[in-house]
């Protein structure tokens, strides 16, 4: 007997009361936030794909995208976060399967030529999630 892959669904990161920030068609995470499976989706959460990442910088909001890598949801991941056209704009994300949360750490944002921490602060982080369909 043929065993097929099961269907998948990608759903972007949901607009959530005090959670997300939306900026220009995205919502974006709050650092330090713990958000549970269940608000995504009831179906089994497959894949979390970090998509980009929000910050300020003197009072200016602007976002940078990630390579979109998808993140298998096994175990305990620490995924780094972390842009190549911002070195310096790094985090976490958390993925607990065994809880079904995941969580967003930013780091404090260091110069790389500076041992002080810059004007710039990580404010959120941008999902996708692959989720398996009901059959």
């Amino acid at each position: 007997m043929i065993k097929t892959p099961p269907q998948t669904l990608t759903l972007p990161m949901p607009a959530i009361d005090e959670a997300t920030i939306p900026h220009q068609g995205l919502n974006y995470l709050r650092p330090e936030l713990v958000l549970d499976f269940i608000t995504i989706s009831p179906s089994p959460l497959l894949f979390v794909t970090p998509v980009a990442v929000l910050f300020a910088s003197l009072g200016v909001v602007n976002h940078v995208p990630l390579r979109q890598i998808p993140v298998a949801v096994s175990g305990r991941v620490i995924y780094p976060i972390c842009t190549q056209e911002l070195p310096e704009l790094r985090g976490k994300l958390i993925i607990n399967t065994a809880s079904r949360k995941l969580k967003f750490l930013e780091n404090q944002v260091v110069s790389p030529d500076k041992f002080a921490p810059t004007t710039t602060q990580v404010i959120g982080l941008a999902l996708e999630f692959t989720v398996q369909q009901p059959e």
